[in-house]
């Protein structure tokens, strides 16, 4: 083995260890036939509309997935680390469309990948392969919800104090649940009782079972209008 079939294997083995001791033909066939790529910090390393040819497998550093809204702001949808995937990758592999947003170095950024017939049959013949596509695909679907979220969340809060004002009328109780109120503001019931415990924590309103009581509609209202 040369020295950098060497250093490949024991970064296989450090990063992706599940792999590295894999007897499986198809994961074999992964390790054997990966290229090893570096992105400096700063550069593109896939931008808005490119195909996906190839799965990577990050080793160290970390970039950032993004897209850009009309304005041209950039919305950040998740980071990718060392041993990590990407699961808008993992998305255009399996359906073959063109990726939607574009990945970034955030620093310097050492990766293997694996071409887009490997993955296939490794997806088609190895159970070892696809737990882990699958179960990184739901870890960093789970981080963009969560980001969504975030980035929605002033959003959501002001139409939630509205909402709550509007229904109250002239009286500060309002009979109502977590799940009505989130099917008004399109969003999950999650997040609607998160929101009101955190109204409820500053005093805001009182929470209890099947109903709401506004106790500052002051403090809604200032909501409403940031």
């Amino acid at each position: 083995m040369n020295a950098y079939a060497n250093q490949r294997s024991m970064l296989w083995s450090k990063v992706y260890p599940e792999f590295a001791s894999s007897t499986e033909p198809a994961i074999r066939n992964i390790i054997d036939n990966t290229m090893q790529v570096e992105a400096p910090a700063g550069s593109l390393i896939i931008s808005p509309g490119t195909l996906c040819e190839q799965y990577l497998f990050v080793v160290t550093g970390k970039a950032r997935v993004h897209i850009l809204t009309e304005s041209g702001r950039e919305v950040v949808l998740y980071y990718v680390g060392s041993g990590d995937s990407c699961v808008l990758t993992t998305s255009c592999l399996l359906s073959h469309e063109p990726f939607p947003a574009g990945i970034v170095a955030e620093t310097d950024v050492v990766a293997f990948t694996v071409s887009a017939t490997l993955f296939e049959q490794a997806m088609d013949t190895s159970p070892r392969f696809r737990r882990f596509v699958f179960r990184k695909f739901g870890e960093r679907l789970v981080d963009v919800v969560s980001r969504m979220e975030q980035i929605c969340a002033p959003s959501i809060e002001r139409y939630l104090a509205q909402t709550l004002l509007e229904l109250s009328g002239d009286t500060a109780m309002i009979t109502t649940t977590h799940q009505e109120l989130a099917l008004r503001l399109g969003t999950a019931r999650e997040v609607v009782s998160r929101h009101l415990k955190h109204f409820e924590v500053n005093g805001w309103v009182h929470l209890a079972r099947g109903c709401i009581r506004i106790t500052r509609p002051e403090h809604l209202k200032r909501i409403i209008a940031q």
